[in-house]
């Protein structure tokens, strides 16, 4: 490249530049435009931070990506480096930006077209310690998840063989008698369980001592049903309580408001597509737990709602209101009340 050149490239990376990164999993579709909405640069590159600070040297460009899996790495390295990073939401940027024809190239693009335009609707980020606790928690969930397959597969090597057997053959003395039967893929199932109830010892132990030093954990662990683990899990779904104006905000996040599809004369409820899917399960899950072992306000609208309309209905308005509670807790930093 000449000397004029060079100058010419400099002059058009001095103006301010918004770019955008289209992220899979080998390949990374980058384009740069100025202020006009022209296409400076664009390339695509492999799954390399290198190789998009090089794509990026010299502009200090307005970046923006869309949430998913592997943003978060190189979120943080642009942020490290001085870019302003923004990360969209995917469901709310196909809403915005419909596309007949869809690429890589037409995704990157409209993008950065949205990012000029400052129509980027932003995704909520958690810091890297809120994003740590989150992977324990969850590592810890995919472990039990996964220890429960095993133990269906054993059971389904037992039935299958008419083995009988009173009782639950996963205690100690129930293990010892799968034992006895030399089952070579009853055996193989139970080394992978004992290897599983080690894995998930160890990551219990990690999440009450990480819980007992978390400021939202600590309050939610008052409530009857919500363990160190439940309570560390729903502290790191919400991360900040302060970015949900309401309860009812915090509760449509949890997935515990349905939301209406209408056509004409009828409307049928349905799952909102951007609930936090782990806290709505995590909720459902203590608010059984609460209403077995309490007398409390939430127990009392429980019964009675569950009398009238079922116990499906009744355990998801229970986990709304206790939902409620956890907001209030949070919010004014007190314990919870059985009178709610």
């Amino acid at each position: 490249m000449g000397c004029s050149q060079k100058i010419r490239r400099r002059k058009a990376t001095a103006k301010f530049m918004y770019a955008a990164l289209d992220l899979h999993e080998k390949s990374i579709q980058c384009v740069l435009k100025d202020d006009a909405g022209k296409i400076v640069r664009e390339s695509k590159v492999p799954k390399d931070e290198e190789r998009i600070l090089e794509f990026l040297d010299g502009t200090h460009a307005s970046v923006v990506m869309e949430s998913g899996y592997n943003h978060q790495h190189i979120s943080d390295v642009l942020k490290e480096k001085g870019y302003d990073v923004k990360v969209a939401h995917p469901l709310m940027v196909k809403a915005i930006a419909y596309a007949k024809v869809k690429t890589d190239k037409v995704d990157a693009r409209t993008l950065a077209d949205l990012l000029r335009a400052d129509m980027i609707p932003e995704s909520y980020v958690p810091d890297e310690k809120t994003r740590e606790v989150r992977d324990l928690v969850r590592r810890r969930h995919h472990l039990v998840e996964t220890r429960t397959a095993f133990k269906s597969k054993v059971q389904a090597e037992v039935a299958k063989r008419w083995v009988k057997h009173e009782g639950d053959v996963f205690t100690k003395e129930g293990r010892d008698f799968l034992r006895s039967l030399h089952i070579d893929a009853v055996d193989d199932y139970l080394d992978a369980i004992e290897f599983l109830d080690g894995k998930i010892g160890e990551l219990d132990r990690k999440v009450k001592e990480v819980a007992q030093q978390d400021r939202y954990a600590k309050l939610l662990v008052t409530v009857p049903g919500i363990s160190y683990y439940s309570g560390l899990l729903i502290s790191s779904e919400i991360a900040d309580v302060s970015r949900f104006s309401d309860h009812e905000h915090l509760c449509s996040y949890a997935g515990l408001v349905p939301g209406l599809r209408q056509s004409a004369e009828r409307s049928h409820p349905t799952p909102s597509k951007t609930r936090s899917a782990m806290l709505n399960w995590i909720m459902v899950q203590c608010t059984r737990v609460h209403v077995r072992s309490c007398d409390s306000s939430i127990t009392r609208f429980y019964t009675e709602l569950a009398m009238r309309r079922g116990e499906k209905v009744a355990i998801v308005a229970a986990a709304r209101k206790l939902m409620r509670a956890t907001y209030i807790m949070l919010k004014e930093e007190k314990t919870f009340r059985l009178d709610g």
